[in-house]
């Protein structure tokens, strides 16, 4: 059949767990899955291969099909309108070997090949373009922000920090996804942090006991603070093991932005990790940062950074929730001084420039703001952690309205 150019695999191929337990057709999805009575699909209650072979996915498979532009697709459709490619596109360069064996014109496939776990909101980090569903270090922390005498069980944070335990209080999640395994062919770890999640480890070492390690690969995005111990022994098990390491900008930047991480540290379970493909030729490295507001002016120095690494790849993410730390709500002063920078600057590489060139139309396909719910949450953030956003980030701060 000829496909329309707005088509995405993944629909067919893929579902994503949540931090908060639920499903999505992916992780850029705007809407969760839900049942046949509207009701959101709850992985402590129902199965993956539930979400998958659900009515909204096969509503979602035939609007594909019929060449229209879902709305929960909202962000790729946003960074392609900026000339980035977004995860629609990537996906068919990441999983190109599948992509010819698509089963496009069923609504009700049997091709869950693609798992993108999100193992609930464990995270030792409280990294600010995060927030409570996807960590628990934040969950805590912005109960604390209540006044005193305040029920903080009325708070969406409890509820989120409550709901991110899912993976530990539904066991049977983990044998359904093991009866899954046979037809696994690639996974997605994400965070949360997934290299604290012990149960993940266990249905690695149960999948490589069984045989099918080989036949699966695996994406891992980890945020530099944990040494890869437990991976080390299945390597040589595993098919293609890709490590993107979340990093976002540099030194006492880094430590502000990704606040629990040490800038040392990071850069030592980097190297290390780079050190293990002499011995495994299955390992690949990537620097995953994800672009906002705050590191946007500090790029050429992140790229500096990331040369002298020796990444496999590097990935410029765009951040597109919150929506106060995106690069389309910054102040018109804040636009100025960044665009300048961005215009002017000279990137070392082709790919840079390209995705610099992308940046700069995202920019300027945005509303802007007056930068006011940015300020706030910085503000009310900076002071429980006894941090200023001008101390490590000066220029943007002031070109935000930060004082």
């Amino acid at each position: 059949m000829t496909l329309p150019d707005s088509i995405c695999m993944l629909p067919w191929i893929s579902i994503e767990a949540s931090p908060m337990g639920t499903a999505r057709p992916c992780c850029l999805a705007q809407e969760e899955i839900t049942d046949a009575h509207g009701n959101k699909i709850e992985l402590r209650n129902s199965t993956l291969l539930d979400a998958y072979k659900s009515k909204y996915m096969q509503d979602l498979r035939q609007q594909f099909r019929a060449g229209e532009r879902p709305a929960t697709c909202r962000m790729c459709w946003e960074e392609e309108a900026a000339g980035r490619d977004s995860k629609r596109i990537n996906s068919r360069v990441r999983l190109k070997e599948l992509y010819a064996q698509v089963d496009w014109d069923n609504d009700t496939p049997d091709q869950l090949w693609f798992i993108d776990l999100k193992l609930g909101n464990i995270c030792n980090l409280k990294c600010r373009i995060c927030g409570s569903w996807s960590s628990s270090k934040w969950a805590a922390e912005e109960m604390e922000y209540l006044p005193k005498g305040v029920d903080k069980k009325s708070h969406i944070a409890y509820t989120w920090l409550k709901a991110g335990n899912w993976p530990e209080e539904s066991p049977d999640f983990w044998d359904n996804l093991k009866s899954l395994l046979p037809d696994i062919k690639y996974f997605e770890f994400t965070g949360g942090e997934p290299w604290l999640i012990e149960e993940h480890w266990e249905l690695l070492e149960f999948a490589v006991a069984e045989g099918y390690g080989k036949d699966i690969d695996i994406h891992y995005n980890t945020n530099a603070t944990q040494a890869p111990t437990r991976l080390i022994p299945l390597l040589d098990k595993l098919g293609r093991v890709d490590i993107a390491f979340s990093v976002d900008n540099v030194g006492n930047r880094f430590e502000y932005e990704r606040y629990g991480a040490k800038w040392a540290e990071a850069n030592n379970i980097i190297d290390a990790t780079h050190a293990l493909r002499t011995r495994y030729n299955n390992i690949t490295t990537q620097l995953c940062f994800t672009i906002n507001i705050q590191n946007v002016y500090y790029l050429d120095e992140l790229l500096a950074w990331a040369d002298t690494k020796g990444f496999g790849s590097v990935y410029f993410n765009m951040l597109q929730s919150p929506e106060r730390m995106s690069i389309q709500r910054m102040t018109p002063a804040a636009q100025d001084l960044v665009l300048n920078k961005l215009k002017t600057h000279f990137w070392r590489s082709a790919q840079y420039q390209q995705e610099i060139d992308n940046v700069i139309r995202f920019i300027e396909n945005g509303t802007g703001s007056n930068g006011r719910d940015f300020v706030e949450q910085m503000q009310q953030t900076d002071a429980y952690r006894r941090q200023n956003f001008v101390d490590t980030h000066p220029e943007i701060a002031q070109a935000m309205g930060y004082e």
